[in-house]
């Protein structure tokens, strides 16, 4: 059966709402995965509030919510979630256990409460499932149908790559992640080997990494290198700098081709069938 991949948001850390973020897009972290009509969500950045809609139109009330961290610009979109205000949605939120003990439905509390949001957790009506687990867990999703696995991405306070696998078909995704400044991507080879697509943190230029290093994100060369040795069949990236406009976008998906015409850069509403 086809697998939908559909990009709600993709740009890291702050939204950017301007006439020159209109082509890649503004909205933060946000990918639907439709497996034949079961909806699988990477991140809640703010792209959800659109994907939300469009979910409440089409009718889908079983949700699968998968967190990669809860930094702001991965979770901030969650309040403005529509079908969690309604009494029809299951949700389904996957998230590992932050290295201080907390669990993920603290952290989705503390975000709807003041003096961030008006309307606290226990008055969403839908039902809300948080399911926490240990990296390098994986587990099972509809009933064995589809298989996630997970992987630890180097990242400020930790953050989790994911690997879903249904029917023969593998998204991989990778952000936020900051590859080692000594082996490179090669602990990420084994994990995204062979995947029909790599969604992947390509958040600075070559050039901006050297100014940014340890700030937990990779470059679109990394992208490239990765995508040869772990022989991966697409690859998006992914996480673009708010300060990348669309000019800047398309120069960087041209170089990143010159090297490998599998890579490209995801764009707003943009979806491939895998």
């Amino acid at each position: 059966m086809p697998v939908n991949v559909t990009f709600w948001g993709v740009r890291g850390s702050i939204p950017c709402c301007s006439t020159e973020h209109t082509i890649y897009g503004g909205e933060t972290s946000c990918v639907e995965i439709n497996l034949d009509g079961k909806i699988v969500i990477l991140d809640a950045g703010s792209g959800l509030r659109s994907l939300g809609l469009s979910l409440v139109n089409r009718k889908i009330t079983d949700i699968t919510l998968l967190i990669s961290h809860t930094h702001w610009d991965h979770i901030c979109g969650f309040p403005f979630f529509y079908p969690a205000f309604k009494k029809t949605s299951n949700i389904n939120i996957h998230a590992c256990e932050l290295p201080n003990g907390q669990k993920v439905k603290e952290i989705f509390t503390l975000l709807m409460s003041g003096p961030f949001f008006p309307l606290p957790m226990h008055m969403i009506p839908s039902i809300l499932h948080f399911n926490d687990f240990c990296i390098p867990d994986s587990f099972e999703l509809f009933n064995g149908e589809a298989v996630v696995q997970t992987h630890a991405l180097f990242h400020p306070n930790g953050a989790t790559g994911y690997r879903l696998n249904y029917q023969g078909k593998s998204i991989a995704y990778i952000s936020d992640y900051e590859h080692h400044p000594d082996t490179g991507i090669e602990g990420l080879v084994d994990f995204v080997s062979n995947c029909d697509l790599m969604i992947f943190d390509a958040m600075y230029t070559p050039e901006e990494y050297t100014l940014f290093q340890g700030w937990g994100h990779s470059t679109w060369q990394q992208a490239v290198l990765l995508t040869k040795a772990a022989h991966v069949k697409r690859t998006a990236l992914f996480h673009h700098a708010p300060i990348h406009t669309d000019t800047i976008m398309r120069q960087i998906e041209i170089e990143a081709q010159k090297q490998d015409e599998r890579v490209f850069a995801a764009k707003v509403n943009m979806t491939l069938t895998v």
